[in-house]
Order: C-alpha cells, then sequence, then structure tokens
C-alpha cells in the first residue's frame, strides 16, 4: 500500500502584490484556502504551512522559506506546494540549484497549481527555464520601477525615510515631510551650542548622560517606533549617549532645513546590501523643511569639525598593536592617549577603555595602562614561546594549505559541472527554436539569460583557478615557514608585523586592591 505524502504548503505575499488592486487570489488567506482544497481533493497530509508576508520572491532571506528547505533536506515533506513558482521564488539560480538539483536529490516534489508546474511532468523542464527568466524580469523590472519613483520624490523635496531625524517629526497630515519635535530639538540645539562653544564629544556625552536625557534609538523605542540600531542595540552602551551620535549629528544637514537623501542605495535588485554614494552625488533641497539650527552655528560647528579631522604630523606609522587590544569585562577596544615628556623627545602611550573614554562610564575598568609595559610583557611571553619552540627536535606546522587546495578544487568542479549544464540548455533552447517549438522573439529573450549566466560561471571559474594556482604555490613554500620561524630566535622589539604574525587579540583585566591586572593574550601559533 501506497503511502500517504506529506506536503509542505508555501504562500508568500509581496509587498508590491499587497498594493495590487483587484487581485485577491494573491492574498495569503486565499493561497491557503486553496492549497489546502488540493491536499484535502487527494488526500494528502499537510506536514505544515510556510507563510512569509511582505517578503520579495528574489529574497533569499525568508525566514519561512528558509525553514521550509531545512524540512526538505531533513526528509520530513514528499511535496512542495505552492500557488505558483513565482511564489517560491523569483530567482532564477534558487529554481535551478532547487527544483533542478536539490529536490531531485532529496527525491522531493514540487507543484505549482496555477501555472500548472509539476517536476514529475518531464515537460515541466523547459517551460520551468522560461517561467523562472520571466519572473525575474518582473523583479527586475518592478525594482526599476520604484527607484525611478523614489529618485523623482527626492528631487521634488519629499522626505522618503522610515523614521525622522533625531529633533523632527514625520509630519501627521504628510508623510514627506518633516515638522520641528519641541521635546527633542532643544537637545539638538543644546549639542550644538556646546560644541561650537568649545565643549568636546567627551564633555556633551558626559552631560547628556549624567542628566538622563534619553538617547535617540531609546527615544524613538519609547514613542512605539519599530527603528532598530544593531550596531547600539548589541553595545554595552545600550540606551546611552556616545560620542559616535554625537559626531553623526554635528554633520547632519538636515538641521538647517535642508532635506539630504540618496547618500547610499542597494547594489542591485538582487543584493539588498547598501552601496555608500559620493556626497557630490546626493540630492540636496534647501528648505524643505523647519531648521533647528541657523547658518550660523552651522557653519561654525563645521569649520571646528574639518580643524579636528585633520592627520597628525607625529602619527605617520601604525601601532603594533592597534586594534588588537580589548577591555576584558565590556568586549570593547582600549583606545590609545598618546603623550610626550617635556622636551618633547620622548613618546608615551597609555591604554584606557573605550567605555570610559567615549563617556559611556559604564565599565568599572577605568585605569590606563602603560603601552611600553604591555609590549614589553608581550615580548617576554613571546621570546619564552619561541625558545620552547627552538629547542625542540623539529618545528612542525598545522598546514592548512591541503585543505584549502581541496576546498578549492571541489568549488570549481561544481561551478565547471553548472557551466556545462547552461551550455547544454542552450544548446537545447536552439535546438527548440529550429524545431518550432519556441518563438524567434522568445528564443533572443531566453538565450540572453543563460548567455549572462554562463558569462557569470566563466568569471567565477577564471577565479577558482587563479586561486588554486596561489594554493599550490603556498604548499611549494611551506617549507620556508620552518627558517622563517627559527630566525625568530630572540625578539627585541615590537613591531607591526611581528604582531600580525604571532598575536590575535589581547584582553586586558581591571587593576586589583595591589595595582596589579591581568593579561591575556591569545596567539596565533
Amino acid at each position: 500500500m501506497q503511502s500517504v505524502p506529506k506536503v509542505g504548503i508555501y504562500c508568500r505575499l509581496s509587498i508590491e502584490d499587497k498594493n495590487r488592486n483587484g487581485d485577491d487570489s494573491q492574498s495569503i488567506q486565499n493561497q491557503k484556502a486553496m492549497l489546502r482544497n488540493y491536499c484535502l481533493e487527494r488526500s494528502w497530509e499537510i506536514f505544515d504551512i510556510y507563510t512569509d508576508d511582505g517578503f520579495s520572491g528574489i529574497d533569499r532571506a525568508r525566514p519561512a522559506f528558509n525553514r521550509l528547505l531545512r524540512d526538505c533536506e531533513q526528509n520530513r515533506i514528499d511535496i512542495v506546494l505552492c500557488k505558483d513558482q513565482s511564489r517560491f521564488s523569483r530567482d532564477t539560480v534558487i529554481i535551478e540549484q532547487y527544483l533542478n538539483d536539490r529536490f531531485l536529490e532529496w527525491g522531493i516534489r514540487f507543484i505549482g497549481v496555477a501555472d500548472n508546474a509539476d517536476t514529475d511532468n518531464e515537460s515541466y523542464g523547459t517551460m520551468r527555464l522560461f517561467t523562472s527568466a520571466y519572473n525575474e524580469m518582473y523583479v527586475k523590472d518592478i525594482s526599476a520601477k520604484i527607484r525611478r519613483t523614489l529618485s523623482c520624490k527626492r528631487e521634488q523635496g519629499q522626505f522618503i525615510g522610515s523614521f525622522a531625524p533625531y529633533g523632527y517629526l514625520i509630519d501627521p497630515a504628510d508623510r514627506h515631510h518633516l515638522i520641528i519635535d519641541e521635546e527633542t530639538a532643544p537637545v539638538v540645539r543644546m549639542i550644538f551650542g556646546l560644541y561650537v562653544s568649545g565643549k568636546g564629544y567627551r564633555h556633551i556625552v558626559q552631560k547628556l548622560n549624567s542628566e538622563a536625557i534619553v538617547s535617540p534609538s531609546a527615544y524613538k523605542r519609547e514613542q512605539g517606533s519599530k527603528y532598530i540600531n544593531r550596531n547600539a542595540d548589541s553595545s554595552s552602551a545600550r540606551g546611552l549617549w556616545t560620542q559616535s551620535t554625537i559626531a553623526r549629528m554635528l554633520a547632519n544637514e538636515m538641521y538647517t532645513g535642508t532635506l539630504v537623501q540618496g547618500k547610499s542605495h542597494h547594489i542591485s535588485y538582487k543584493n539588498k546590501r547598501r552601496k555608500k554614494v559620493c556626497p557630490a552625488e546626493w540630492i540636496r533641497i534647501p528648505n524643505a523643511h523647519e531648521a533647528i539650527i541657523d547658518a550660523d552655528t552651522w557653519l561654525r560647528a563645521q569649520a571646528r569639525l574639518q580643524s579636528n579631522t585633520r592627520v597628525g604630523t607625529r602619527m605617520q606609522t601604525l601601532s603594533p598593536l592597534s586594534g588588537k587590544i580589548r577591555c576584558a569585562l565590556c568586549g570593547r577596544p582600549m583606545k590609545r592617549n598618546v603623550y610626550y615628556n617635556k622636551a618633547k623627545t620622548i613618546k608615551y602611550y597609555g591604554l584606557q577603555c573605550a567605555a570610559y573614554k567615549s563617556g559611556a562610564m559604564n565599565c568599572p575598568n577605568t585605569k590606563t595602562m602603560s603601552g611600553k609595559v604591555l609590549e614589553q610583557t608581550i615580548l617576554d611571553a613571546l621570546n619564552s614561546i619561541v625558545s620552547q619552540y627552538c629547542q625542540t627536535d623539529e618545528i612542525r606546522f598545522t598546514n592548512i594549505y591541503e585543505e584549502q587546495l581541496r576546498a578549492l578544487e571541489g568549488s570549481l568542479a561544481k561551478r565547471l559541472e553548472q557551466h556545462a549544464s547552461a551550455q547544454k540548455r542552450l544548446i537545447q533552447m536552439y535546438k527548440d527554436k529550429l524545431d518550432g517549438i519556441i518563438a524567434e522573439a522568445d528564443y533572443s529573450l531566453f538565450r540572453q539569460n543563460l548567455s549572462d549566466e554562463e558569462q557569470s560561471l566563466t568569471l567565477h571559474i577564471d577565479e577558482l583557478r587563479q586561486q588554486i594556482a596561489e594554493a599550490r604555490g603556498r604548499m611549494e613554500n611551506a617549507p620556508g615557514q620552518k627558517a622563517l620561524i627559527e630566525q625568530y630566535a630572540h625578539f627585541d622589539a615590537l613591531d607591526r608585523t611581528v604582531a600580525d604574525e604571532f598575536i590575535d587579540f589581547i584582553e586586558i583585566s581591571m587593576t586589583n586592591d595591589c595595582g596589579e591586572r591581568e593579561i591575556h593574550i591569545h596567539w596565533k601559533i
């Protein structure tokens, strides 16, 4: 007796679909009802229903979609059921990766009810290519239209952000206009006033925190906003003012009444990472909203900012331990304070937890540690370790180059297989055109899509071959590592090269009652 298949129902609705008028069939509830009835008519068991509401079909980070794929990989599902193929994905790479590869490997059948997609149907293979290419072109076209619309709104002086800058509110009567927030605007004026009067970031931060003035991210949360600042929320200074916040506010031209937008954009309709735009290309609309800061105060603040950002003539070399020292209590970096003797002939430096130096003041590790003492401590420990290595009969290394080479060769074999598959599909499509199965216009359209895929794979293959050649070169030079370590019989000074070669990072603890502190050195060896 044949077992009853377990079905994973997947439903998706993008923001664009929500905005389409007169197409109720796209709604989540209607998708669920349709697919439940489809299973009921065939007496199939519904394992689970996976729903992504408000996610684009090109998005690979959909929560329910990835949960569905995990259940598929663990053989919990026999059939993936969707309204149509575009609900599953509009990304041709994902369609090929799963419907034409992984699902076959896992023994999973895919069915799209509305467009008759069925991986058990032999004719679906050719139609899948056309459908996935069309679906991806649809997303690309929608993305281009949205970019043009947003660009037009920016140039018309309409605010298109989701959250107003600190000191402003989105106008209830016009969501594309900013109005002054009377509760927080005085704080903005105070910050600028303190700065132009000669106060530094640290003084301003300490004043704001000591007076229990709510920070911008905390204020947004208090107002019920869905705003998320991942950097602030993951920091131990959560809810407090910091110097970086003050620096951003002092450089924010929006406080002068000028609407500044277009500072970054998505890399592409597929890649949602943001790319910064050159300041000369930002869209600036003067007098778009009421100013909090007058022109004179703004110019004085910018003049001081410019004078504080010059490069010091005495700091031309990078500190040996730069970026490697952390506070053992809060995990923040230890900041460097440089000072000289009276004759300006000898340079010293001390290290202090960034929590204290930035003004957050929420870490008890406040004492400064001498940089020279730390360097000498590291040198003593390093010389001891090297001495132990050189006293052994043979210096041994953990050679990772062979493992790297195997991984690169595996990736190359996979890309070569994908490249051959793309060429094969291109040839088959050409035969279908000659046999009259597809029209000339359709052939030209989908040939370009496959050609782009083949070109991308070719570039990736060339890169992998270059990396493999470099890995083999490193393997040939591996015996020289022994001679390299042997030449370091003793270190007299700590420089950047030695620090990068041997030290991963260093943790500095708080000073105890005896004036001593623990130093934890995490070695690379």
